[in-house]
C-alpha cells in the first residue's frame, strides 16, 4: 500500500494551491483531544442526560466563538456544509426582505454553492443572477447592473473561490442602497488577518467549517 501510495504526491507532501473549496490547514492536536471526550462524541444520543448536557455546552461554546469571530450578534448551531449555509442564508434574506424576485451571486462564489442556491429557490420562482469575474474578482460595474428593487440579497465570497479578496464593503453598500441584504461567505481561518464580516457591512455571514478542524478528505 505504501508503494502504491508513493506513486501519487498528495497535499501532505507538497504545498497545495488548488483550492476549490477544500484547503489544507494546520489542525491543533487539541481538536482531537476535545472531540474525543465522551460527552461530545456521544452527543447523538440525546436521551442520555449527560450527553444532552454535553451537546448544549458544545453549542454554547461554538455559537459564542462564531459571534466573536464574525462580529455578528447571533449565531445558529451550524448547518451541514458551506453550500447549504449559503442557500439557507438566501431563503432567510428572502423572508426578511419579503422579496422573491431575484438573488445576485458574485462570480467568485464557489460554482457548486451557486448550483445549490439555484436548486433551493427553483420553485420559489426566484431568479439567480451571477455577476461575471474580471481579473479574479467580481466585476463591480456588471454587478451593479444586476441589482434592482426586487433583489433579496447579494452573496459574496471572500476570499473567493479563486483565492482573491473581494471588496465586501462596496458589495454591502450596493445591497443596502437597494434595500437588499448582504450575505458574506467567508473562510474562518482568514479572519485571523482580515476584517470580520460585520465590520464590512455584512447582514448575514456563513462559512464552510472544514478548516476549523477537519482534514482534507
Amino acid at each position: 500500500m505504501r508503494r502504491l501510495a508513493a506513486d501519487t504526491t498528495g497535499a501532505s507532501a507538497r504545498t497545495c494551491f488548488l483550492g476549490g473549496g477544500a484547503y489544507d490547514h494546520f489542525i491543533p492536536s487539541v481538536v482531537d483531544e476535545i472531540t474525543g471526550r465522551g460527552e461530545f462524541y456521544t452527543a447523538y444520543t440525546p436521551y442520555q442526560a449527560e450527553a444532552s448536557q454535553g451537546s448544549l455546552q458544545a453549542f454554547f461554546e461554538y455559537q459564542s466563538l462564531i459571534c466573536e469571530l464574525t462580529g455578528m450578534d447571533v449565531s445558529n448551531a451550524s448547518l451541514y456544509e458551506g453550500g447549504s449555509a449559503i442557500s439557507e442564508a438566501v431563503t432567510m434574506a428572502m423572508r426578511s426582505t419579503d422579496r422573491r424576485g431575484n438573488v445576485v451571486m458574485c462570480g467568485g462564489v464557489h460554482p457548486e454553492a451557486v448550483q445549490v442556491v439555484q436548486t433551493h429557490v427553483l420553485h420559489f420562482g426566484t431568479e439567480v443572477r451571477v455577476a461575471p469575474v474580471a481579473n479574479g474578482v467580481t466585476d463591480a460595474a456588471a454587478l451593479a447592473k444586476l441589482v434592482d428593487d426586487q433583489t433579496a440579497a447579494i452573496v459574496v465570497q471572500d476570499p473567493n473561490v479563486l483565492g482573491a479578496l473581494e471588496d465586501v464593503a462596496a458589495v454591502s453598500e450596493l445591497a443596502h442602497q437597494h434595500g437588499a441584504l448582504c450575505i458574506v461567505s467567508f473562510d474562518p481561518i482568514s479572519l485571523g488577518v482580515l476584517k470580520r464580516p460585520a465590520d464590512r457591512g455584512a447582514d448575514i455571514a456563513v462559512a464552510e467549517g472544514q478548516s476549523l478542524g477537519i482534514p482534507l478528505q
